[in-house]
């Protein structure tokens, strides 16, 4: 057992015992009390990456402030991540994947820059990395393609500003998108795990393994 996994397991039992003491611990769900994320790290690098061939099919390009407004008066997911990142942190570094018009696929673009917005840093990046984070397609569009698509654009537009490795991760149960991410053709880098004791604690004990 990995010493995040002790560590979890003890603290976990620990405010168990406690709580049943002062509150009915069938009334509390463990996951309001730790934020335990068990994560699969994607990198690669320009060198790893083959020549983009654009998709007449598809568009893709950066969100306006235009965009965004129009998205907060609507509703659904897209609307959502508006109101978060946009909104309420003040990220704009949202791509939307267009088919005729309609806006089916949104991506956001991390660099160390935009995590100094968050209240909580999931990966510690360094100059000249960036990470895709916050990926959502259309369920009526999924099967297309769209997401390994949208990855390898803005890894490309990445590469050409000067990125020199780009991440992704995906939770280690959500294998739809660790499947694109690898059709895309990002490379298994290794595993990040992190604790936030309470889950809204912006501070985390925080594990990150490389494969070899």
């Amino acid at each position: 057992m990995l010493p995040i996994q002790k560590i979890y397991k003890s603290l976990t039992a620990f405010i168990k015992i406690n709580l049943k003491r002062i509150i009915p611990i069938n009334r509390i769900h463990i996951d309001s009390l730790i934020d335990l994320n068990r994560l699969l790290l994607f990198s690669w690098t320009p060198s790893e990456m083959p020549p983009f061939k654009p998709r007449p099919d598809l568009e893709i390009r950066k969100l306006t402030r235009k965009d965004f407004s129009a998205l907060m008066c609507d509703s659904g997911r897209f609307s959502e991540q508006a109101k978060r990142y946009y909104l309420k942190r003040g990220i704009e570094t949202a791509y939307g994947a267009y088919i005729d018009g309609e806006l089916v696929h949104i991506s956001w673009v991390y660099t160390a820059a935009e995590y100094s917005k968050e209240p909580f840093q999931r990966l510690a990046l360094e100059n000249h990395e960036a990470e895709i984070v916050n990926c959502f397609t259309l369920e009526k569009c999924r099967g297309f393609g769209i997401y390994p698509y949208a990855i390898q654009f803005l890894s490309n537009l990445q590469f050409q500003n000067g990125m020199k490795r780009v991440y992704m991760m995906a939770d280690h149960k959500n294998y739809a998108s660790q499947r694109g991410i690898i059709k895309a053709g990002l490379k298994p880098l290794g595993r990040v795990t992190y604790i936030r004791f309470p889950a809204t604690s912006s501070r985390s004990i925080y594990y990150r393994r490389h494969q070899n």
